[in-house]
Protein backbone atom coordinates (compact mmCIF):
# COMPACT_ATOMS: atom_id res chain seq x y z
CA UNK A 1 0.00 0.00 0.00
CA UNK A 2 2.92 2.56 0.95
CA UNK A 3 4.90 1.80 -2.37
CA UNK A 4 1.66 2.01 -4.62
CA UNK A 5 1.02 5.73 -2.56
CA UNK A 6 4.44 6.62 -3.44
CA UNK A 7 4.63 5.80 -6.93
CA UNK A 8 1.09 7.83 -7.43
CA UNK A 9 2.42 10.83 -5.73
CA UNK A 10 5.75 10.65 -7.66
CA UNK A 11 3.79 10.56 -10.92
CA UNK A 12 1.43 13.55 -10.26
CA UNK A 13 4.44 15.91 -9.34
CA UNK A 14 5.81 14.59 -12.62
CA UNK A 15 2.67 15.61 -14.15
CA UNK A 16 2.32 18.89 -12.59
CA UNK A 17 5.40 19.91 -13.47
CA UNK A 18 5.47 18.83 -17.01
CA UNK A 19 2.01 20.72 -17.66
CA UNK A 20 3.08 24.08 -15.59
CA UNK A 21 6.07 24.56 -18.15
CA UNK A 22 4.02 23.55 -20.93
CA UNK A 23 3.07 26.97 -21.93
CA UNK A 24 5.80 29.50 -22.74
CA UNK A 25 6.14 32.75 -21.01
CA UNK A 26 7.20 34.98 -23.76
CA UNK A 27 4.97 38.18 -23.97
CA UNK A 28 3.01 38.69 -26.38
CA UNK A 29 4.06 41.54 -28.71
CA UNK A 30 2.82 44.07 -31.32
CA UNK A 31 2.67 42.92 -35.11
CA UNK A 32 3.99 45.40 -38.15
CA UNK A 33 0.42 46.18 -38.57
CA UNK A 34 -0.09 47.32 -34.86
CA UNK A 35 2.50 49.04 -34.76
CA UNK A 36 2.92 53.24 -35.44
CA UNK A 37 4.83 54.99 -37.92
CA UNK A 38 5.72 58.31 -37.01
CA UNK A 39 7.63 61.06 -39.13
CA UNK A 40 11.42 60.84 -38.54
CA UNK A 41 11.47 64.52 -37.35
CA UNK A 42 9.09 66.99 -35.63
CA UNK A 43 9.58 69.94 -37.74
CA UNK A 44 11.46 70.53 -40.56
CA UNK A 45 14.94 70.81 -39.43
CA UNK A 46 16.84 67.52 -37.91
CA UNK A 47 16.00 66.71 -34.17
CA UNK A 48 18.95 65.94 -31.70
CA UNK A 49 19.33 62.79 -29.87
CA UNK A 50 16.60 62.11 -26.31
CA UNK A 51 18.65 62.73 -23.56
CA UNK A 52 16.38 62.04 -20.32
CA UNK A 53 16.95 64.11 -17.11
CA UNK A 54 15.31 64.03 -14.33
CA UNK A 55 13.02 67.04 -12.97
CA UNK A 56 15.90 67.90 -10.41
CA UNK A 57 17.95 68.32 -13.69
CA UNK A 58 15.99 70.43 -15.54
CA UNK A 59 14.39 73.12 -13.06
CA UNK A 60 16.91 75.41 -12.21
CA UNK A 61 15.09 76.88 -9.56
CA UNK A 62 15.66 75.24 -5.90
CA UNK A 63 12.78 76.42 -3.88
CA UNK A 64 10.07 74.86 -6.63
CA UNK A 65 12.51 71.66 -6.38
CA UNK A 66 11.42 71.63 -2.35
CA UNK A 67 7.89 71.90 -3.11
CA UNK A 68 7.78 69.69 -6.16
CA UNK A 69 9.06 67.11 -3.42
CA UNK A 70 6.36 67.95 -1.34
CA UNK A 71 4.26 67.38 -3.87
CA UNK A 72 4.73 64.24 -4.61
CA UNK A 73 5.08 63.03 -1.18
CA UNK A 74 1.77 64.82 -0.01
CA UNK A 75 -0.71 64.78 -2.81
CA UNK A 76 -3.76 63.05 -2.55
CA UNK A 77 -4.62 62.29 -6.46
CA UNK A 78 -1.22 60.84 -6.84
CA UNK A 79 -1.14 58.64 -4.27
CA UNK A 80 -4.36 57.31 -5.33
CA UNK A 81 -2.38 56.70 -8.60
CA UNK A 82 -0.16 54.73 -6.42
CA UNK A 83 -2.70 52.98 -4.50
CA UNK A 84 -4.11 51.49 -7.91
CA UNK A 85 -0.73 50.23 -9.01
CA UNK A 86 -0.87 48.29 -5.75
CA UNK A 87 -4.18 46.97 -6.81
CA UNK A 88 -2.72 46.31 -9.90
CA UNK A 89 0.17 44.26 -8.42
CA UNK A 90 -2.47 42.31 -6.61
CA UNK A 91 -4.16 41.31 -9.65
CA UNK A 92 -1.29 39.98 -11.17
CA UNK A 93 -0.45 37.76 -7.97
CA UNK A 94 -3.80 36.16 -8.27
CA UNK A 95 -3.22 35.16 -12.23
CA UNK A 96 -0.17 34.03 -11.30
CA UNK A 97 -1.76 32.14 -8.47
CA UNK A 98 -4.11 30.71 -10.86
CA UNK A 99 -1.45 28.91 -11.99
CA UNK A 100 -0.73 26.55 -9.47
CA UNK A 101 -2.39 23.89 -7.50
CA UNK A 102 -4.79 25.61 -4.56
CA UNK A 103 -3.26 23.52 -1.46
CA UNK A 104 -5.48 23.36 1.70
CA UNK A 105 -4.71 22.20 5.39
CA UNK A 106 -7.37 20.97 7.15
CA UNK A 107 -8.01 19.36 11.26
CA UNK A 108 -11.34 18.16 12.14
CA UNK A 109 -13.23 16.27 15.24
CA UNK A 110 -16.73 15.28 15.47
CA UNK A 111 -18.61 12.88 17.53
CA UNK A 112 -21.59 11.58 16.27
CA UNK A 113 -24.49 8.90 17.73
CA UNK A 114 -27.15 6.62 15.99
CA UNK A 115 -30.02 5.35 16.34
CA UNK A 116 -30.53 1.46 17.49
CA UNK A 117 -33.25 1.72 14.65
CA UNK A 118 -31.72 3.10 12.03
CA UNK A 119 -29.78 1.76 9.26
CA UNK A 120 -26.38 3.12 10.46
CA UNK A 121 -27.06 1.85 14.38
CA UNK A 122 -27.85 -1.42 12.73
CA UNK A 123 -24.86 -1.71 10.64
CA UNK A 124 -22.62 -0.69 13.16
CA UNK A 125 -23.67 -2.86 15.67
CA UNK A 126 -23.60 -6.17 13.62
CA UNK A 127 -19.58 -5.04 12.50
CA UNK A 128 -18.53 -5.09 16.22
CA UNK A 129 -17.78 -8.84 15.67
CA UNK A 130 -16.29 -11.17 18.54
CA UNK A 131 -13.54 -12.13 15.79
CA UNK A 132 -12.61 -8.02 15.45
CA UNK A 133 -9.78 -6.71 17.29
CA UNK A 134 -11.58 -5.22 19.60
CA UNK A 135 -9.92 -1.56 19.55
CA UNK A 136 -11.09 -1.18 15.69
CA UNK A 137 -14.77 -1.95 16.82
CA UNK A 138 -17.30 0.76 15.90
CA UNK A 139 -17.90 2.88 19.40
CA UNK A 140 -21.16 4.34 19.80
CA UNK A 141 -21.38 7.25 20.42
CA UNK A 142 -19.46 7.97 16.94
CA UNK A 143 -15.93 9.86 17.03
CA UNK A 144 -13.67 11.33 14.23
CA UNK A 145 -10.97 12.86 13.92
CA UNK A 146 -9.23 13.79 10.60
CA UNK A 147 -6.45 15.74 9.94
CA UNK A 148 -4.89 15.96 6.27
CA UNK A 149 -3.76 18.10 3.41
CA UNK A 150 -5.57 18.34 -0.01
CA UNK A 151 -5.05 20.16 -3.45
CA UNK A 152 -6.64 21.20 -6.26
CA UNK A 153 -5.10 22.08 -10.00
CA UNK A 154 -6.40 23.06 -12.81
CA UNK A 155 -3.72 22.53 -15.61
CA UNK A 156 -3.02 24.98 -18.33
CA UNK A 157 -2.82 22.61 -20.98
CA UNK A 158 -3.64 25.30 -23.57
CA UNK A 159 -2.70 28.14 -21.85
CA UNK A 160 -5.80 29.88 -21.00
CA UNK A 161 -3.85 30.66 -17.46
CA UNK A 162 -0.97 31.58 -19.05
CA UNK A 163 -2.84 34.06 -20.99
CA UNK A 164 -4.54 35.63 -17.94
CA UNK A 165 -1.82 36.39 -16.61
CA UNK A 166 -0.31 38.19 -19.18
CA UNK A 167 -2.97 40.18 -19.18
CA UNK A 168 -2.96 41.37 -15.28
CA UNK A 169 0.37 41.63 -16.04
CA UNK A 170 0.10 44.27 -18.66
CA UNK A 171 -2.63 46.00 -16.68
CA UNK A 172 -0.23 46.34 -13.79
CA UNK A 173 2.52 47.51 -15.83
CA UNK A 174 -0.11 49.87 -17.47
CA UNK A 175 -1.48 51.13 -13.84
CA UNK A 176 2.78 52.00 -13.77
CA UNK A 177 2.46 54.02 -16.23
CA UNK A 178 -0.43 55.68 -15.11
CA UNK A 179 1.32 56.80 -11.83
CA UNK A 180 4.53 58.25 -14.17
CA UNK A 181 1.60 60.04 -16.42
CA UNK A 182 0.12 61.80 -13.07
CA UNK A 183 3.82 62.43 -11.60
CA UNK A 184 4.62 64.04 -15.24
CA UNK A 185 1.54 66.38 -14.76
CA UNK A 186 1.51 66.88 -10.96
CA UNK A 187 5.37 68.32 -11.25
CA UNK A 188 4.64 70.20 -14.18
CA UNK A 189 1.03 71.98 -12.86
CA UNK A 190 3.22 72.57 -9.79
CA UNK A 191 5.94 74.43 -11.97
CA UNK A 192 3.04 76.24 -13.52
CA UNK A 193 1.82 77.25 -10.39
CA UNK A 194 4.67 78.27 -8.90
CA UNK A 195 5.29 80.80 -12.20
CA UNK A 196 1.80 82.12 -11.93
CA UNK A 197 2.74 83.24 -8.57
CA UNK A 198 6.00 84.78 -10.02
CA UNK A 199 4.49 86.38 -12.33
CA UNK A 200 1.60 87.70 -10.37
CA UNK A 201 3.93 89.18 -8.06
CA UNK A 202 5.95 91.05 -10.71
CA UNK A 203 2.34 92.63 -12.40
CA UNK A 204 1.87 93.98 -8.77
CA UNK A 205 4.63 95.67 -8.50
CA UNK A 206 4.73 96.85 -11.75
CA UNK A 207 1.29 98.40 -11.37
CA UNK A 208 2.49 100.18 -8.17
CA UNK A 209 5.16 101.48 -9.57
CA UNK A 210 2.04 102.90 -12.67
CA UNK A 211 0.36 104.16 -9.92
CA UNK A 212 3.10 106.09 -8.12
CA UNK A 213 3.82 107.35 -11.73
CA UNK A 214 0.47 108.24 -12.29
CA UNK A 215 -0.06 110.27 -8.43
CA UNK A 216 3.11 112.31 -9.98
CA UNK A 217 1.67 113.41 -13.26
CA UNK A 218 -1.97 113.92 -10.98
CA UNK A 219 -0.27 116.19 -8.54
CA UNK A 220 1.95 117.98 -11.29
CA UNK A 221 -1.52 118.80 -13.04
CA UNK A 222 -3.13 119.98 -9.98
CA UNK A 223 -0.36 122.74 -9.02
CA UNK A 224 -0.68 123.58 -12.89
CA UNK A 225 -4.71 123.97 -12.23
CA UNK A 226 -3.92 125.89 -9.50
CA UNK A 227 -1.85 128.75 -12.06
CA UNK A 228 -4.57 128.43 -14.74
CA UNK A 229 -2.74 126.92 -16.98
CA UNK A 230 -4.51 123.35 -17.00
CA UNK A 231 -8.41 122.66 -16.54
CA UNK A 232 -10.00 120.37 -14.07
CA UNK A 233 -10.08 117.81 -17.05
CA UNK A 234 -6.97 117.11 -16.77
CA UNK A 235 -6.78 116.82 -13.21
CA UNK A 236 -9.64 114.24 -13.22
CA UNK A 237 -8.32 112.24 -16.64
CA UNK A 238 -4.89 111.39 -14.21
CA UNK A 239 -7.45 110.86 -11.10
CA UNK A 240 -9.52 108.18 -12.60
CA UNK A 241 -6.43 106.82 -13.93
CA UNK A 242 -5.01 106.45 -10.64
CA UNK A 243 -8.34 104.45 -10.06
CA UNK A 244 -8.31 102.20 -12.19
CA UNK A 245 -4.74 100.87 -11.90
CA UNK A 246 -5.80 100.40 -7.96
CA UNK A 247 -8.50 98.28 -9.06
CA UNK A 248 -6.36 96.26 -11.45
CA UNK A 249 -3.90 95.75 -8.34
CA UNK A 250 -6.33 94.74 -6.05
CA UNK A 251 -7.71 92.37 -8.32
CA UNK A 252 -3.88 91.21 -8.87
CA UNK A 253 -3.70 90.74 -5.30
CA UNK A 254 -6.98 88.49 -4.86
CA UNK A 255 -5.45 86.37 -8.02
CA UNK A 256 -2.51 85.88 -5.86
CA UNK A 257 -4.04 84.89 -2.73
CA UNK A 258 -6.23 82.58 -4.92
CA UNK A 259 -3.14 80.46 -6.52
CA UNK A 260 -1.49 80.50 -3.18
CA UNK A 261 -3.97 78.30 -2.15
CA UNK A 262 -4.92 76.27 -4.79
CA UNK A 263 -0.70 75.90 -4.91
CA UNK A 264 -0.94 74.46 -1.09
CA UNK A 265 -3.65 72.26 -2.29
CA UNK A 266 -1.13 70.72 -5.09
CA UNK A 267 0.85 69.78 -2.19
CA UNK A 268 -1.60 68.38 0.40
CA UNK A 269 -1.02 71.36 2.49
CA UNK A 270 -3.51 74.12 4.13
CA UNK A 271 -2.51 77.64 3.20
CA UNK A 272 0.87 78.84 3.97
CA UNK A 273 3.39 82.11 2.99
CA UNK A 274 4.30 81.13 -0.48
CA UNK A 275 8.43 81.60 -1.09
CA UNK A 276 9.13 82.30 -4.48
CA UNK A 277 11.97 83.62 -6.86
CA UNK A 278 12.79 86.96 -8.12
CA UNK A 279 10.95 87.69 -11.30
CA UNK A 280 14.88 89.21 -12.96
CA UNK A 281 15.76 85.35 -12.14
CA UNK A 282 13.53 83.61 -13.64
CA UNK A 283 13.43 85.05 -16.73
CA UNK A 284 16.87 84.42 -17.24
CA UNK A 285 16.18 80.90 -16.86
CA UNK A 286 17.60 78.26 -19.11
CA UNK A 287 15.64 74.99 -19.82
CA UNK A 288 17.70 72.05 -20.76
CA UNK A 289 14.97 70.18 -23.17
CA UNK A 290 16.25 68.12 -26.26
CA UNK A 291 13.44 67.29 -28.00
CA UNK A 292 14.66 63.78 -29.68
CA UNK A 293 12.77 61.83 -32.21
CA UNK A 294 9.22 61.34 -32.77
CA UNK A 295 9.58 57.59 -32.04
CA UNK A 296 10.77 57.86 -28.86
CA UNK A 297 7.49 59.40 -28.01
CA UNK A 298 6.38 55.32 -28.07
CA UNK A 299 8.73 54.41 -25.28
CA UNK A 300 9.27 57.32 -23.29
CA UNK A 301 5.05 59.21 -23.22
CA UNK A 302 3.56 57.27 -20.26
CA UNK A 303 0.22 57.73 -21.89
CA UNK A 304 1.22 55.92 -24.86
CA UNK A 305 3.47 52.86 -23.44
CA UNK A 306 -0.38 52.64 -20.97
CA UNK A 307 -2.10 52.54 -24.20
CA UNK A 308 0.16 50.02 -25.72
CA UNK A 309 -0.22 47.96 -22.65
CA UNK A 310 -3.97 48.03 -23.06
CA UNK A 311 -3.75 46.67 -26.65
CA UNK A 312 -0.97 43.89 -25.29
CA UNK A 313 -3.32 42.92 -22.12
CA UNK A 314 -6.89 42.92 -24.75
CA UNK A 315 -4.73 40.61 -27.15
CA UNK A 316 -3.91 38.29 -23.93
CA UNK A 317 -7.54 38.28 -23.17
CA UNK A 318 -8.23 37.40 -26.84
CA UNK A 319 -6.44 34.20 -26.91
CA UNK A 320 -7.94 33.19 -23.40
CA UNK A 321 -11.53 33.83 -24.22
CA UNK A 322 -10.68 31.78 -27.34
CA UNK A 323 -8.95 28.73 -25.05
CA UNK A 324 -12.35 28.75 -23.25
CA UNK A 325 -13.80 26.10 -26.16
CA UNK A 326 -11.27 23.96 -25.04
CA UNK A 327 -11.32 21.10 -22.73
CA UNK A 328 -10.13 21.84 -19.51
CA UNK A 329 -7.93 18.84 -17.01
CA UNK A 330 -8.27 19.62 -13.48
CA UNK A 331 -6.44 17.04 -10.46
CA UNK A 332 -7.22 16.74 -7.22
CA UNK A 333 -6.59 14.43 -4.33
CA UNK A 334 -5.84 14.64 -0.18
CA UNK A 335 -3.61 12.37 2.35
CA UNK A 336 -3.69 12.61 5.82
CA UNK A 337 -4.74 10.51 9.13
CA UNK A 338 -8.48 9.24 10.27
CA UNK A 339 -9.15 7.45 12.86
CA UNK A 340 -12.34 7.28 16.07
CA UNK A 341 -9.73 6.55 18.40
CA UNK A 342 -7.90 9.42 19.33
CA UNK A 343 -4.65 7.02 20.40
CA UNK A 344 -4.39 5.55 16.88
CA UNK A 345 -4.93 8.94 15.29
CA UNK A 346 -1.97 9.13 14.15
CA UNK A 347 -0.84 5.48 13.63
CA UNK A 348 0.94 4.32 10.02
CA UNK A 349 -0.28 3.33 7.66
CA UNK A 350 -3.03 1.72 9.71
CA UNK A 351 -4.81 5.48 10.16
CA UNK A 352 -3.29 6.85 6.94
CA UNK A 353 -5.76 8.02 4.12
CA UNK A 354 -5.34 9.57 0.66
CA UNK A 355 -7.15 9.85 -2.77
CA UNK A 356 -6.31 11.06 -5.93
CA UNK A 357 -8.56 12.27 -8.76
CA UNK A 358 -8.55 13.69 -12.37
CA UNK A 359 -11.35 14.93 -14.61
CA UNK A 360 -11.64 16.02 -18.34
CA UNK A 361 -14.22 18.23 -18.62
CA UNK A 362 -15.24 20.58 -21.57
CA UNK A 363 -18.07 22.93 -22.21
CA UNK A 364 -21.42 22.27 -24.21
CA UNK A 365 -24.06 24.25 -22.72
CA UNK A 366 -22.38 27.11 -21.89
CA UNK A 367 -20.66 27.52 -25.67
CA UNK A 368 -22.74 30.63 -26.27
CA UNK A 369 -21.75 32.34 -23.53
CA UNK A 370 -18.26 31.54 -24.47
CA UNK A 371 -18.17 32.82 -27.88
CA UNK A 372 -20.04 35.96 -26.83
CA UNK A 373 -17.40 36.82 -24.43
CA UNK A 374 -14.71 35.80 -27.09
CA UNK A 375 -16.35 38.28 -29.51
CA UNK A 376 -16.45 40.99 -26.82
CA UNK A 377 -12.72 40.44 -26.56
CA UNK A 378 -12.00 40.92 -29.96
CA UNK A 379 -14.13 43.66 -30.05
CA UNK A 380 -11.98 45.45 -26.92
CA UNK A 381 -8.70 44.41 -28.57
CA UNK A 382 -9.79 46.13 -31.92
CA UNK A 383 -11.09 49.56 -29.41
CA UNK A 384 -7.72 49.16 -27.81
CA UNK A 385 -5.80 49.14 -31.01
CA UNK A 386 -7.72 52.03 -32.50
CA UNK A 387 -6.99 53.92 -28.60
CA UNK A 388 -3.12 53.30 -28.72
CA UNK A 389 -2.87 54.87 -32.75
CA UNK A 390 -5.06 58.12 -31.35
CA UNK A 391 -2.77 58.23 -28.24
CA UNK A 392 0.62 58.32 -29.84
CA UNK A 393 -0.58 60.64 -32.89
CA UNK A 394 -2.12 63.15 -30.58
CA UNK A 395 1.36 62.95 -28.51
CA UNK A 396 3.35 63.60 -31.44
CA UNK A 397 0.48 66.69 -32.15
CA UNK A 398 1.11 67.92 -28.63
CA UNK A 399 4.83 67.73 -28.90
CA UNK A 400 4.85 69.60 -32.39
CA UNK A 401 2.58 72.56 -30.85
CA UNK A 402 4.54 72.89 -27.96
CA UNK A 403 7.75 73.07 -30.17
CA UNK A 404 6.25 75.20 -32.34
CA UNK A 405 4.83 77.65 -29.36
CA UNK A 406 7.74 77.74 -27.87
CA UNK A 407 10.10 79.16 -31.18
CA UNK A 408 7.49 81.65 -31.54
CA UNK A 409 7.24 83.06 -28.21
CA UNK A 410 10.87 83.20 -27.87
CA UNK A 411 10.71 85.73 -30.97
CA UNK A 412 7.90 87.06 -29.08
CA UNK A 413 9.71 87.71 -26.36
CA UNK A 414 12.48 89.65 -27.73
CA UNK A 415 9.97 91.83 -29.76
CA UNK A 416 8.19 92.68 -26.71
CA UNK A 417 11.34 93.65 -24.72
CA UNK A 418 12.10 96.16 -28.02
CA UNK A 419 8.56 97.50 -27.84
CA UNK A 420 8.78 97.87 -23.91
CA UNK A 421 12.01 100.30 -24.43
CA UNK A 422 10.23 102.54 -27.05
CA UNK A 423 7.50 102.70 -24.96
CA UNK A 424 9.72 103.43 -21.86
CA UNK A 425 11.00 106.12 -23.78
CA UNK A 426 7.34 107.54 -24.77
CA UNK A 427 6.73 107.99 -21.55
CA UNK A 428 10.04 110.31 -20.71
CA UNK A 429 9.52 112.00 -23.58
CA UNK A 430 5.21 113.04 -22.93
CA UNK A 431 6.44 113.92 -19.37
CA UNK A 432 9.01 116.53 -20.71
CA UNK A 433 6.99 118.08 -23.00
CA UNK A 434 3.95 117.97 -20.84
CA UNK A 435 6.17 119.94 -18.16
CA UNK A 436 7.54 121.87 -21.05
CA UNK A 437 3.91 123.05 -22.49
CA UNK A 438 4.69 121.02 -25.92
CA UNK A 439 2.46 118.55 -25.00
CA UNK A 440 -0.96 118.17 -23.76
CA UNK A 441 -2.12 115.44 -20.72
CA UNK A 442 -3.79 113.29 -23.38
CA UNK A 443 -0.02 112.30 -25.07
CA UNK A 444 0.88 111.64 -21.58
CA UNK A 445 -1.59 109.49 -20.16
CA UNK A 446 -1.34 107.49 -24.07
CA UNK A 447 2.27 106.48 -23.54
CA UNK A 448 1.92 105.85 -19.56
CA UNK A 449 -1.56 103.07 -20.59
CA UNK A 450 0.20 101.79 -23.20
CA UNK A 451 3.52 101.40 -21.38
CA UNK A 452 1.71 100.19 -18.57
CA UNK A 453 0.11 97.49 -20.77
CA UNK A 454 3.29 96.52 -22.48
CA UNK A 455 5.19 95.65 -19.30
CA UNK A 456 1.92 93.77 -18.18
CA UNK A 457 2.09 91.74 -21.34
CA UNK A 458 5.89 91.25 -21.43
CA UNK A 459 5.65 89.68 -17.77
CA UNK A 460 2.63 87.16 -18.74
CA UNK A 461 4.92 86.46 -21.90
CA UNK A 462 8.22 85.32 -20.07
CA UNK A 463 5.89 83.95 -17.66
CA UNK A 464 4.02 81.43 -20.21
CA UNK A 465 7.73 80.47 -21.75
CA UNK A 466 8.57 79.05 -18.46
CA UNK A 467 5.35 77.15 -18.53
CA UNK A 468 5.78 75.94 -21.97
CA UNK A 469 9.03 74.35 -21.34
CA UNK A 470 7.71 72.78 -18.55
CA UNK A 471 4.55 71.62 -20.53
CA UNK A 472 7.19 70.39 -23.41
CA UNK A 473 9.20 68.31 -20.33
CA UNK A 474 6.04 66.63 -19.72
CA UNK A 475 5.01 66.10 -23.34
CA UNK A 476 8.37 64.35 -24.11
CA UNK A 477 7.74 61.99 -21.31
CA UNK A 478 8.47 63.70 -18.26
CA UNK A 479 12.38 62.61 -18.28
CA UNK A 480 13.77 60.41 -15.37
CA UNK A 481 12.19 60.12 -12.11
Amino acid sequence: MKKMMKHSVTCLCAAFVSLMFLPGCKAPALTADEQVVLPDTYLLEADSGMVRLSWRDFFPDEQLKAYIDTALARNHSFLQAVENVTMARAQVRAGTGALLPEVSLGIGAGVQRFGDYTMDGVGNSTTNTPDLDPEKHIPSPYRDFNIGIGFQWEADIWGKLTHKKRAAVSRWLKSVEAQRLARALLISETAGLYYDLVGLDQQYRTLGDAIKDVQNAYQLTSELMKEGEVSRLSVDQFLSTRMRLEAERLAIGQQIGETERAFALLLGKLPFEVKRADYATLRQAIFPVQRGIPASLLALRPDVRAAELELLAAKSDVQAARKSFFPSLTLGGSAGFNAFDLGHWFSSPASAVYNLAAGLTAPIFRRNEIRTLWENAKSNQRIALLNYHHQALLAYQEVVNLLEATRLTEERRELKRKECLVHRRSVDDANELFRTGFAGYLEVLTANERHVDCELEQIELNIYYCKLNAWLYRSLGGGEF
